[in-house]
């Protein structure tokens, strides 16, 4: 906001590359009226119209040119030409001639009264101009500041802004001991600034009081910096410094950093709400889940459990009257509902890890040695079981918790075997900027009145002795989801279910 600072006097003249011009324009504008009034004088023989050639001269050098003095000085140089060379005698200075005063004060007048209305329209236009350009400016903030992705952004949209339009150097304190442990962020050229006790003193009572210190007011006005609260409803959010200390400021120019600060603290506010609601809404998303798996296990759990404690039971009581042949079967039941519960230990165990913790601690590895973990393991559980693998050519490096993501591949791999047979494809291919991840089985497919709620922990495999689908798949979606990718179940057209997942081969930023 380009204002001038108080006490600085305009001068008529003062040598510059504007006044120059203005010389030369002032100078030629004279030079045609002479001309033209020396061709009215010879066609006419009469000088009546001289002294509106000249005036219209005056009103062109003061339309043309910047300030009072050029259209003043052309008048002057005017009454003097019409006195030389166009009034009688001819070419020699007459100022006792009948009605010549008049002619030199009605010059003189126009001369004045139209470059004070000329330079004020210019001083107008170039307001006008000047509060469209800050308009624009504005505007353009205000859309940066809406399309924001955090606060920190909005900060640093704040301190350019202010920068910009104030051609001053800006600091942001986040709390009142920012300034202290030299957390401030500076914007533009501050010098030989240190954290002196002065302007501690001043941002530590910008907090305390939740108004301006430092520069121009009562509190620690010996501080460098002016410091302005950030606020919004009553809640201090930061402390914006602007190095005003040897700069008149106007009303205007304050009014206008508040209105930004004000526009930037509804926009902090809602920021911090709306990522509020976030949070709410992923605690409440993840308790629900925990929900809904633990219904889910209340029957998944029932049915290994009570097939145990009867076979168990039966060996026990009729162990010496059953034959070899059965207690050998009811031990392999007894074996078999155990691993079952196993795998199912280690599902619970992988969705208390995604539900408890915020963040994954995920680390770059190599997708192929990944699958590679997963089908071991999936063999010694299924010795007989045929799995093919599919990889690409260039080795994929993927940012994950390996051990989540091997607990989705054992999921959906036992899961193809239990409810498909054999044999089981996984393949690998990278898809733009991710790894792709596929799981197919030769089985009968998936029912279209299941499908759209597959990956919900309540689902139950009705022909399944030991519970369903539910807590395995649920888990695959939720670990997937908090890697930021994606999953997802297709029937191949040649036969068999499908099930795809994608992982992002690079940290979101």
């Amino acid at each position: 906001m380009g204002m001038n600072p108080k006490g600085k006097k305009h001068r008529l003249f003062h040598i510059s590359r504007r006044n120059i011009l203005d010389f030369v324009s002032t100078f030629a504008i004279l030079l045609v009226a002479a001309g033209v009034s020396s061709l009215l004088v010879r066609l006419s023989n009469s000088s009546a119209n001289v002294a509106a050639v000249f005036t219209l001269a005056v009103l062109l050098v003061a339309w043309s040119t910047e300030g009072f003095g050029w259209g003043i000085f052309a008048s002057v140089i005017g009454v003097f030409a019409v006195n030389y060379a166009f009034t009688a005698p001819f070419y020699k200075f007459n100022f006792t001639s009948a009605g010549y005063p008049v002619i030199f004060v009605s010059l003189l007048l126009i001369s004045v009264i139209t470059s004070a209305t000329t330079e004020n329209v210019k001083r107008q236009a170039r307001r006008a101009k000047a509060s469209e350009q800050s308009m624009r400016s504005l505007y353009d903030f205000s859309q940066k500041l809406a399309n924001a992705p955090d606060t920190d952004r909005m900060v640093q949209l704040t301190m350019q802004y202010l920068h910009e339009q104030l051609n001053t150097p800006v600091l942001y304190m986040e709390k009142s001991d920012s300034i202290v442990q030299n957390q401030e962020l500076v914007y533009g050229e501050i010098g030989k600034f240190v954290s002196d006790a002065i302007e501690q003193s001043a941002v530590s009572e910008c907090f305390q009081k939740g108004c301006d210190t430092g520069a121009g007011t009562t509190s620690s006005p010996f501080a460098r910096f002016r410091y302005i609260p950030l606020t919004c409803a009553g809640k201090m959010l930061g402390c914006i410094g602007l190095l005003w200390q040897d700069k008149q400021v106007e009303p205007e120019e304050l009014q206008h950093v508040r209105a930004i600060l004000a526009q930037t603290g509804i926009s902090m506010e809602r920021q911090m709400l709306t990522e509020e609601r976030n949070r709410a809404a992923v605690a409440a998303d993840r308790e629900s889940m925990r929900s809904n798996l633990l219904r889910s296990i209340s029957h998944d759990l029932r049915t290994p459990l009570t097939g145990i404690i009867g076979a168990s039971a039966a060996i026990e009581e009729n162990g010496d009257q059953i034959g070899r042949a059965e207690t050998r079967k009811l031990a392999s039941d007894i074996h078999e509902d155990a691993e079952w519960l196993l795998r199912m230990v280690e599902n619970l165990l992988s969705v208390t890890r995604v539900s408890q913790t915020a963040e994954l601690k995920k680390s770059e590895e190599a997708a192929e040695e990944v699958i590679g973990e997963a089908v071991v393991r999936c063999k010694k559980r299924f010795p007989d079981a045929q799995i093919r693998v599919q990889l690409p050519e260039e080795m994929l490096f993927v940012p994950m918790d390996v051990t989540l993501i091997v607990q989705v591949l054992i999921n959906l791999i036992e899961n193809a075997i239990r409810y498909a047979g054999t044999p089981v494809d996984i393949a690998l291919r990278r898809v733009g900027n991710t790894a792709e991840f596929s799981v197919r089985d030769f089985g009968p497919g998936i029912e279209e009145d299941r499908r759209n709620t597959l990956f919900e922990s309540s689902q139950v495999q009705s022909d399944s002795r030991r519970g369903g689908l539910g807590i395995g798949l649920t888990l695959c979606r939720s670990i997937i989801a908090a890697h930021g990718g994606t999953i997802c179940e297709t029937n191949h057209p040649d036969g068999g279910a499908r099930f795809v997942f994608t992982l992002p081969l690079e940290e979101e930023a």
